[in-house]
């Protein structure tokens, strides 16, 4: 008979929310007082086309100050007075946006590097949708909707049992994860049910509504349909023995480590809930979430600071809630915020930013050497532009993500997680010992496990 794993046979069920199964024996220690022994990357995503000139801009000693401020006056993050941006070290050669003091502060305490000039070398394209896309699929290029984190998943030699190796937070699943069997996708531990069939999932006895006498929900139901022998009710009972034991997790409950103060935003909510699975020690090796808000093509000013203040805040919060904590697992919790790119380094007569090119990123944790920049910052003359008009592109994307995979993750198959990527060497941003990079068995060409 063919076998039928429980994560298949979760998606064959049409399942939703929070659910995985556990094999006899899996380790689920909820709170346990140590920090996991496996670490856990964050991939935050800044859909809409962040405009790190504003983030991280030019400071004071900062000798391309002067053509920033040439190309921007409303958009300008000044040096000084109302809006003034926030000094990163002493040297004052960056500064952050006013209202990230919480990146600012990580910066300081080395827990927060940034990377300039970071993008896709090629193909490059000002389309929302075709350079997400790029990016999540990891592909130089449209590739077959297999996601990046999906490859890496595939490759890297998962123990058999762990309950959640990945989560997808939000209402949909993150493109960076599309085609995995490993992946749930949650965006709040409410979603925690089953519906399909013709039952809701708590009713009767678990329920106490007005239910109709008689009406049972699937949680009562299942039990009585698994009871045989085969491989399918063998893998229905695994499934209910873990939606039985992460069902009794209490969400709402759930206390930050002190110092941690989430606001009530959606993303500041889904980072909280993040933290939550990370200390319960559920095998979470990778996540995946968004922050939006970033078009600013008018009134910049107002729109993109409310964006910062989020990103901020949430990444903030969420650091404390993990360093805090009596097991310190931001040391093994790495953070990575991209976007899909930069804007125009010339603002435009809406008081806005168009599509542009090359970007930031941020790296976050416990694990990463903070209090610096990486990559070149090519400069804001004409011919220091690509095409005369946006941040050129020096630190390819994908190094920065392949670093995090070899010495975090321990996993050194990223010419699999991006095909097409060659001549990987690390930029010093996370600590850990480097692994030969590759590529992976032929077996799993098509990205799936």
């Amino acid at each position: 008979m063919t076998r039928i794993d429980r994560r298949d046979f979760l998606k064959a069920c049409g399942t939703c929310g929070l659910v995985a199964g556990a094999l006899p024996g899996t380790r689920l220690v909820f709170g346990a007082p140590n920090a996991n022994d496996h670490d856990t990357l964050v991939v935050v995503f800044l859909r809409g086309g962040m405009d790190g000139l504003s983030l991280i801009s030019p400071g004071a000693s900062n000798s391309e100050r002067f053509r920033y401020e040439q190309a921007r006056n409303a958009t300008r993050i000044p040096l000084t007075g109302e809006g003034a941006g926030l000094p990163l070290g002493g040297d004052g050669q960056w500064q952050a946006h006013s209202r990230a003091p919480e990146l600012q502060a990580l910066y300081n305490q080395n827990r927060l590097a940034v990377v300039l000039g970071a993008g896709m070398p090629a193909p490059v394209t000002r389309s929302h949708f075709d350079a997400q896309i790029n990016m999540e699929v990891g592909l130089a290029g449209q590739g077959s909707g297999i996601g990046w984190i999906t490859r890496a998943l595939a490759s890297g030699a998962l123990p058999p049992n762990v309950m959640i190796p990945a989560v997808s937070v939000g209402s949909l699943t993150a493109t960076s994860l599309l085609g995995s069997a490993e992946a749930i996708t949650l965006s709040d531990g409410g979603d925690f049910r089953i519906d399909t069939g013709n039952w809701p999932w708590n009713v009767s006895p678990d329920y106490a509504g007005d239910a109709p006498a008689g009406v049972h929900g699937m949680l009562s139901m299942l039990p009585q349909l698994w009871t045989g022998g085969s491989s399918l009710e063998a893998a229905g009972r695994q499934t209910l023995e873990a939606l039985q034991v992460i069902r009794g997790i209490d969400f709402e409950g759930y206390v930050p480590a002190p110092g941690a103060s989430y606001d009530d935003d959606g993303f500041a909510q889904q980072l909280r809930m993040l933290a939550q699975l990370i200390k319960l020690d559920v095998g979470l090796r990778y996540a995946a979430i968004d922050l939006g808000g970033w078009d600013t093509h008018n009134g910049q000013n107002y729109m993109f600071g409310e964006a910062v203040s989020r990103l901020s805040r949430g990444l903030g919060a969420f650091h404390a809630d993990l360093a805090n904590d009596t097991g310190n697992y931001a040391q093994r919790v790495s953070t990575v915020a991209m976007s899909e790119f930069g804007r125009r380094v010339q603002e435009n007569d809406d008081q806005g930013t168009d599509h542009g090119y090359g970007n930031v990123m941020l790296a976050l944790g416990g694990s990463v050497n903070g209090g610096r920049t990486f990559g070149e910052f090519a400069g804001l003359a004409g011919d220091q532009m690509f095409e005369g008009a946006d941040v050129m592109v020096t630190t390819d994307y994908r190094r920065v993500l392949s670093e995090a995979l070899i010495r975090r993750l321990r996993n050194a198959n990223v010419y699999y997680a991006f095909p097409g990527y060659a001549n990987y060497s690390p930029l010093g941003i996370f600590q850990g010992s480097d692994l030969a990079p590759t590529g992976f068995d032929a077996v799993f060409a098509n990205g799936f496990d």
